[in-house]
């Protein structure tokens, strides 16, 4: 377990670094973004080749994890094609003549620690093994609702935004009228469904990857960044009155 849980860090830091290096010549830092999921579903599954007994169940929760990946990385393709570099990183190279350099550490190697440490949970039941017994089938249902959420609510936002009428307004329909951000919501059930499943195996460590993502989407660059960014749209007063931020709920204010 723990020469591939190394070899798979040192793979992934290699890979983040030649992603840096593509970076640079593209002048574009936003490339990171599709590879986080990416990165995080990686560790586990080197260690999981490496294992010379593997189980089903293993099999099926690397599934899931990587229909998480997959799907997470297509959508921010498809979001982010063709529009260049995010703000977020367009700032930074403003306020840092060393940033293309920089990014090396301040972007890639610093979501490649955050990679592993989400990666957590996934590390251990591929390294240790991990056996089906029923009651893993409440957090794996968790984890399950929680992808189909966010898969749900990404559909609606990218089937809103294709309308033109649409251009400039809030959507609050669908799972978006229960919360502001229901697929960052989504995102935080399927991690902790994550925890979940693999509770059997040192869960005083691998709390630290469901906290993480939680703080991550709540504090960083989910609800509070995107609440920021729509304060300029038309109506967010009173959507923001109306539907709570994060935690849905199904008896919104009219």
């Amino acid at each position: 377990m723990i020469k591939s849980w190394i070899f798979a860090n040192l793979l992934l830091f290699l890979l983040l670094t030649l992603l840096w290096v593509v970076s640079r010549k593209k002048k574009d830092v936003s490339i990171v973004d599709p590879a986080w999921s990416i990165g995080i579903i990686f560790q586990p599954i080197v260690i999981f080749l490496f294992q010379p007994e593997k189980t089903l169940f293993q099999l099926l929760v690397l599934v899931l994890a990587g229909i998480w990946a997959l799907r997470l990385s297509g959508y921010l393709i498809y979001r982010n094609w063709g529009k260049g570099e995010d703000k977020r990183y367009a700032e930074m190279r403003l306020n840092d003549p060393h940033f293309d350099q920089t990014s090396l550490f301040k972007i890639f190697w610093f979501q490649g620690l955050l990679m592993t440490l989400v990666a957590l949970p996934l590390n251990l039941m591929m390294g240790w093994g991990i056996f089906f017994h029923f009651w893993l089938l409440i957090p794996l249902v968790v984890a399950i609702t929680g992808l189909i959420w966010e898969v749900v609510a990404d559909m609606q936002l990218v089937e809103f935004k294709q309308d033109p009428k649409n251009k400039g307004l809030i959507l609050d329909t669908g799972l978006w009228g229960l919360s502001r951000h229901p697929n960052y919501f989504g995102e935080f059930v399927f991690w902790w469904g994550i925890f979940g499943v693999s509770l059997p195996l040192f869960w005083y460590v691998t709390w630290v990857s469901p906290v993480l993502m939680s703080f991550l989407l709540l504090k960083v660059s989910g609800v509070t960044l995107l609440d920021r960014h729509l304060r300029d749209k038309k109506g967010f007063s009173v959507y923001e009155s109306k539907i709570p931020p994060f935690f849905p709920t199904f008896f919104p204010k009219r």
